[in-house]
């Protein structure tokens, strides 16, 4: 029985281990990918735009030009704050690290107290003459 715990212990340690190196992996290359990413450069020079015939009585220019200018404001913006997400692949990894440090702690933990469990079992049975495997 103890055998079979720690084998336990040992298949879902490796699966866990596994399954953060790749999540990491991929969250870096994501990261990185983020960074280098600009948004195309013809939402930032907007050219002046007029509604059609029909559509002037509904259209405002006076709102088109801000709506323009204000996706030329979100464009330039979000150009400048794309590149930060390069350097979060460091805190990443180390939140990552850190939770999967607690989950193998938390593993470990319930592997010691089935060991402690089985013996406990053990004990009872062969002072009884019963005999465990």
């Amino acid at each position: 029985m103890k055998t079979l715990i720690w084998l336990v212990f040992a298949v879902l340690s490796a699966i866990w281990t596994g399954l953060v190196v790749l999540t990491l992996q991929l969250s870096d290359w994501l990261l990185a990918t983020v960074a280098s990413s600009q948004v195309p450069g013809t939402y930032a020079n907007p050219v002046p735009w007029t509604p059609p015939a029909w559509a002037e009585p509904w259209a405002d220019t006076a709102m088109l030009e801000s709506l323009q200018s204000t996706v030329a404001w979100l464009t330039q913006l979000i150009n400048q704050v794309l590149p930060a997400f390069g350097g979060l692949g460091t805190v990443v990894s180390v939140v990552g690290w850190v939770i999967w440090g607690m989950v193998m702690a938390a593993m470990l933990a319930v592997a010691l107290a089935l060991h402690w469990a089985a013996s406990r079992r053990n004990a009872r049975a062969s002072a009884q003459g019963r005999l465990v495997e």
